[in-house]
């Protein structure tokens, strides 16, 4: 009798096609029906990859910590995150085009290296999209506040971050097609107005003398106090360029959703890149130049409202931050839409428990719906478990930064494996291949991953994150242990479950 787990990690990948293969054809090769809504086009899909990386989003979120934790100089540290970064962005467009398949965290490492390392790895994931998604709630309703004038408290902005994230849950369990359509028009909001301000602000600032700050300012940082070195304190202020940049392979999620996705998708990626590292690095440095008064920024809850106030005019300011809010909210539109796929995709494969109604598909809309409510869910918890300690908030950032290299690491310590084994499938015409090159690109990959990895669990002022993400795959382990275990020896889960539970998938469609 053949061993299920065993044919599973044998269960062969289709063959490599003619370019004008069928998109839902060879989903079909894979052991699934088209069942998504295959509406995003190349503009739709770099919004999704430029969306998520999001460099509005990135400044607006990552100033206050880089600014308090090294001054100035921290603008730098986005120099150590882009190579970083690029590294995965090669990696991810050399698997995506190979494998097309929602929730890819899952997916490459469990056809490639069977559905253990599959259910880890995108357990890593799916903390990383979570924790994301919850912390962009909570910076939007801050900035919403200002907006306002509200003087908010935690738990108002808890509150108000929760209905936030509910809005966008909505939005995502309607229809793709809806997300995506308000996706186009934050990002071309982003591109028009926000860039515009800050080439505004550059103007007004190195212009007008005495308005910005002298060039040799962004080499001349202190530490927040005198017991941490200015060299750690610089490390721990790369967390928000780091952050900033997670997610530049998201577009990979929407795979079963993007047309000719083993093409466009790597392109995407890097297009998507190319443009959040520019905006990103002149928005650091516009901004960090225009300080006129540092411990006002220091001081502010929300530090770009501030800069732009002291350079324009509170009037001014408030609107602006007004438009950039789409931004920050289109992130977390496109944050809930990759990681509500990834739940699914674990879930067609009866990997997660009730995997039955989370792989459900709305026949009319076309939405895992079930999957994107039960990610709300999650999330609002999570935004709630802040009001019973202040602190928790504090983890969520630095969880997702770890969870996101975790699963790098995971993923890069796979496809390493698969290559020595012979498992990388061959590339198709026209598609992205790193050929004879993927093999010393992981190996350096995996080498500068692992620095950044202990780096998020060493650093002082990541202290405590590596102990509650330990926490989380603890409760990874138990479920494997306990039940996956089981369902994998017996061939009721895995990359072969949909093709051989066709009724119990169609029934779940239902």
């Amino acid at each position: 009798m053949i061993n299920p787990l065993k044919r599973s990690r044998r269960d062969p990948l289709p063959e490599p096609s003619s370019s004008s293969a069928d998109e839902d054809a060879r989903l079909a090769e894979f052991g699934y029906d088209q069942k998504l809504d295959r509406s995003v086009g190349k503009i739709a899909s770099f919004a999704i990859g430029f969306s998520t990386i999001s460099a509005t989003t990135a400044v607006f979120s990552g100033f206050a910590a880089g600014y308090s934790n090294a001054g100035a100089p921290f603008i730098w540290t986005l120099f150590i995150a882009i190579p970083v970064f690029l590294l995965w962005t090669l990696i991810a467009a050399d698997i995506s085009a190979k494998i097309p398949l929602a929730g890819y965290a899952y997916q490459w490492t469990s056809r490639l290296n069977g559905p253990v390392f599959g259910w880890f790895t995108g357990f890593a994931a799916l903390i990383g999209w979570t924790s994301g998604m919850t912390s962009l709630g909570y910076v939007f309703a801050g900035y919403l506040g200002s907006v306002f004038g509200w003087e908010l408290s935690q738990p108002n902005q808890i509150f108000l971050a929760i209905a936030v994230v509910i809005v966008c849950v909505l939005i995502n369990a309607y229809r793709v097609r809806l997300a995506t359509l308000i996706n186009n028009i934050g990002v071309g909001l982003e591109f028009v107005v926000t860039i515009g301000v800050t080439l505004v602000i550059a103007f007004v600032a190195f212009v007008i003398p005495g308005n910005a700050q002298p060039f040799s300012s962004l080499f001349e940082g202190n530490s927040p106090d005198d017991a941490t070195p200015y060299l750690l304190a610089w490390l721990a202020a790369s967390l928000g360029p780091f952050f900033g940049l997670v997610g530049v392979e998201a577009v990979a999620d929407v795979a079963e959703e993007t047309k000719d996705a083993r093409r466009v998708i790597p392109r995407t990626m890097f297009y998507a890149f190319a443009a959040s590292c520019i905006i990103e690095f002149a928005m650091y440095l516009v901004y960090t130049l225009a300080i006129k008064d540092p411990a006002g920024v220091l001081a502010s809850s929300a530090p770009i409202d501030e800069i732009i106030s002291q350079q324009l005019g509170p009037v001014v300011s408030k609107i602006v931050i007004a438009i950039a809010l789409t931004n920050i909210l289109v992130c977390l539109l496109a944050n809930v839409l990759v990681g509500t796929r990834l739940l699914y995709s674990m879930s067609r494969d009866n990997m997660m428990p009730f995997s039955k109604a989370l792989r459900h598909v709305s026949p009319t809309r076309k939405t895992p719906s079930t999957a994107v409510l039960t990610l709300g869910v999650v999330s609002v918890l999570l935004l709630l478990s802040a009001l019973v300690s202040p602190a928790a908030f504090n983890y969520f950032l630095g969880i997702a930064t770890l969870a996101f290299f975790s699963t790098y690491v995971l993923q890069t310590i796979g496809l390493l494996i698969a290559s020595y084994r012979g498992r990388i499938p061959a590339p198709e015409p026209g598609t992205f291949d790193l050929g004879r090159a993927r093999r010393p690109l992981l190996i350096i990959s995996l080498v500068v991953f692992l620095i950044v990895e202990i780096a998020l669990l060493f650093l002082p002022a990541f202290a405590g994150n590596g102990f509650v993400f330990a926490g989380a795959l603890g409760l990874a382990f138990l479920w494997w242990l306990l039940v996956l275990r089981k369902r994998l020896s017996t061939g009721h889960a895995g990359s072969n479950y949909a093709r051989e539970h066709p009724d119990e998938e169609l029934t779940a469609a239902r």
